[in-house]
């Protein structure tokens, strides 16, 4: 390369500043080249003109030797002024960059400041929401402390009025105590006092010679088969035929207070018992005082003890042992009547109220051989029966339970 064809550039490169266009440039490529080649280039802008002008058309001038030299453009007023103006652009362009870059750097400032005013505001409203997390957890704590509170005074004040009703029932309990206590033991002194007392009246009728027994009742004995019964004197004899034998015995009580004891013999296998009956039970050969309706009109009192009407076996009185005496006595003068029990001269605990208003005492015999002596049928002047401790009463008519 030449420094013909630098100036040549040169020359091309300023009219490309000045006026944005190539002076040779043509539609196509190869018109462009066309274009240099026969150093036709576009016409000038009219701003474009004078020394400039003739200057630049012979730096792209067709014919080499006709460009001005380097030396000549550097020196030439135009080259200068251009010089001036390209320092004054850099200049011009040095500022326009400076501003931009300050202007940049303004705006990069301004917008870190408002994100650091945006960071700070986050900040604060994340510490203002944990202000006021702390706020409310503070005032749930306290909530829950004042509740903690409220229901142990709750709890405290429902111990102390239930300690006040235990104590309070415990005072009316001890007070109920005391006065069952106070009542068993005027129930025990007023029924001692009762047994005194009937010991004490028995004792002054004997003093005085004065006999209990008013007067001995004439008896008749209800044989139901004289084949399987016999009478000799006071007692009643079962032959070793038939099954089982029931006797009643005449007069029918009405009134009174009457007695009717013995004791049984020879009579260890079957059971035997005594009672009374209602007086409208009729006795049949064969029959125990069970038999048929007659279970309804029925005390019996076993061997074993055990007392049966109506419904379950009572127990609590003894066992009948032979030889041993086994009497009955009904008072018919009182209300309730009462039908009381006395073995081996021993009032029984269990005892028969409501009894009917017309009743005949009974025997039962089941063993061949068997027999019962009755050696008391008496009207008496005062009932025997005390009640003792533990006494207990079954009414006639009503459905026995244990």
């Amino acid at each position: 390369m030449t420094s013909e064809s630098d100036v040549w550039s040169i020359g091309v490169i300023i009219i490309e500043v000045i006026t944005g266009e190539h002076p040779f440039e043509g539609i196509t490529q190869n018109e462009t080249l066309s274009n240099i080649s026969s150093g036709k280039y576009k016409p000038f802008p009219d701003y474009i003109n004078g020394e400039l002008k003739i200057m630049l058309e012979t730096m792209i001038g067709k014919i080499p030797s006709q460009r001005p030299s380097v030396q000549s453009l550097l020196e030439s007023n135009i080259m200068q002024l251009v010089s001036v103006i390209e320092k004054s652009n850099e200049q011009k362009e040095y500022q326009q960059s400076n501003e931009q870059l300050n202007k940049e750097n303004n705006e990069l400032k301004s917008k870190v400041q408002i994100l650091e005013v945006e960071k700070e505001k986050e900040k604060q409203e994340k510490v203002n929401a944990l202000s006021k997390i702390d706020k409310l957890n503070q005032e749930k704590i306290q909530a829950l402390s004042e509740k903690d509170k409220t229901i142990a005074m709750k709890e405290y004040e429902k111990q102390k009025e239930l300690s006040e009703k235990q104590k309070e029932l415990q005072e009316k309990q001890k007070a109920q105590s005391e006065r069952d206590q106070e009542k068993i033991r005027a129930d025990t002194e007023h029924a001692e006092v009762l047994r005194l007392t009937a010991q004490i009246t028995r004792l002054n009728q004997q003093l005085l010679s004065v006999p209990t027994s008013l007067s001995t009742i004439a008896y008749q004995s209800i044989i139901p088969d004289p084949d399987h019964l016999i009478q000799q004197e006071n007692k009643i004899i079962r032959t070793n035929k038939g099954v089982r034998s029931t006797v009643a015995f005449n007069p029918v009580i009405t009134s009174g207070i009457v007695r009717f004891g013995g004791f049984f013999e020879k009579h260890s296998i079957w059971d035997f018992s005594i009672g009374i009956a209602d007086s409208s039970a009729v006795f049949g050969s064969n029959q125990a005082p069970s038999y048929g309706e007659k279970i309804n009109k029925t005390v019996r009192y076993f061997k074993s003890g055990d007392l049966i009407h109506i419904g379950d076996f009572i127990k609590g009185n003894s066992r009948i042992k032979e030889n041993k005496t086994i009497a009955m006595e009904v008072n018919m003068n009182i209300i309730p009547r009462t039908l009381t029990f006395f073995y081996d001269n021993q009032e029984q605990p269990v005892s028969v109220t409501d009894i009917p208003s017309s009743i005949r005492f009974y025997i039962f015999l089941e063993d061949d051989n068997s027999s019962f002596a009755i050696t008391q049928f008496e009207n008496v002047q005062y009932s025997s029966a005390n009640g003792n401790k533990g006494q207990k009463f079954v009414q006639w008519g009503k459905g026995w339970k244990k």
